[in-house]
Formats: C-alpha cells, structure tokens, sequence
C-alpha cells in the first residue's frame, strides 16, 4: 500500500519536497467549504506538491444546511480554476457534519455527486467515518439473519476514503466492499510540515493509483 497525507490551511506553509523525500506518494488537499469558502492555502498547496512529484487529490468539506448544487458548482469552479487541466485523484466530499436528518443527508449527498459527475465526468469519492456513516446514513439493520432495505446502496458506486484511527483494521462500512484510501492517524510528523498532519493508505500499488487519477 502506497503512504499519503491530507491537508489544508491548519498545516500552515509546507515544504513539499521534503515532504516528498519523506515517502508521501500522494496528498489530499483541500479546495473548498461550503457554497463560497476556498481553503485559503489550496493553490500554493497543490503548485508546491504536484512540483514535488506528489499525486495530487482535492476534497470539499460538505455543509448539510447549504444547497448541494451551490456547494458541487463551487468545489468544481475552484477546481477548474486552481487546478486546470492538471491530473487529480477524483473528486472527494468530505462528510462530517450532520443534520437533515438521514433520508435529507443521503438525498443531499446523492445530489452533491450527481452535479460533481455532470460537470466533470467523473465519479466521486467519499470521506466518512464508519461511526458517522452508521449514525446519520440510512444503512441497513439487522431484521433476524437478514439485512433490511438500504436507501445508501448507490454509494457502493463511489470511491471510498474510510476515517478509522486504529492499531487495526478499519472497520467495513456498508455498502462498500473494502476501501480505496485509509485516514488511519490524524497525528503524524512528516518532514516539511511543522504541525501534526493526517496519515493516510492506499489500498494498491503505484500502477493503481495512477488508473484512479486517470478514471
């Protein structure tokens, strides 16, 4: 499995090829907040990390309470903006707040994605904890030896980026088989960066990661 981090303004200035030197072969940035917020390091993040020969990949920190639609057309425009024609991992939304309740977050999400793949053709990844997928998505539960109706099957289409810091193995999260990338620490130390950093894995080898930068 190949090492990687993810970042954002919290991580300050970063010297990326020390970070390079240190073995991190890919890095999540994050783009935006919201239907109006861009991370305020994003571009010098990702100039600095795709100059150091790092795998470049971008998220969007999703707010229930806002539109779905303004919050995709934001995240693709900065996006296109910032990013340009350079090679990315897919698209990633970042779900961690709750509220709609969970037939709204799930409809919200869904929405989100739809409106990510029209406007750039490609299918996108999810960011969850397995707690907070089990407690605010409507997944399945037990009914005797059987699994009830899931409103969440659509999700299996989408990439997934599990955040489950353990010794272990990460929990499975319905309805995926398995997961594309690990957050397994959010208290790293990495050459180049000054604060504590989220550490990540990527359930393949080089030739894989780049067909997902590809898809």
């Amino acid at each position: 499995m190949l090492f990687g981090i993810d970042v954002s303004y919290h991580q300050e200035w970063i010297d990326w090829q020390k970070v390079s030197t240190s073995g991190v072969r890919f890095a999540f940035i994050k783009a935006t907040e919201g239907s109006d917020y861009t991370d305020p390091m994003f571009e010098q993040n990702m100039r600095g990390a795709a100059e150091a020969g790092i795998v470049t990949g971008t998220y969007h920190f999703f707010l229930p309470r806002l539109d779905p639609l303004a919050q995709a057309r934001h995240y693709v425009k900065i996006l296109q903006q910032i990013a340009g024609d350079h090679p990315t991992l897919p698209p990633c939304v970042d779900i961690e707040t709750p509220g709609l309740g969970k037939t709204g977050l799930n409809q919200a999400l869904k929405v989100f994605l739809e409106e990510i793949f029209r406007l750039t053709g490609r299918t996108g990844m999810i960011y969850v904890s397995p707690g907070f997928w089990s407690s605010y998505l409507p997944v399945p539960a037990l009914s005797g030896y059987k699994l009830t109706a899931s409103g969440v099957d659509w999700a299996a289409e989408h990439p997934l980026w599990v955040a489950h810091y353990t010794t272990g193995w990460p929990y499975q999260v319905y309805p995926w088989v398995g997961w594309a990338f690990w957050q397994f620490s959010s208290s790293g130390k990495i050459s180049g960066i000054s604060t504590r950093v989220d550490l990540n894995r990527f359930s393949g080898g080089a030739e894989d990661l780049v067909a997902l930068v590809e898809s």
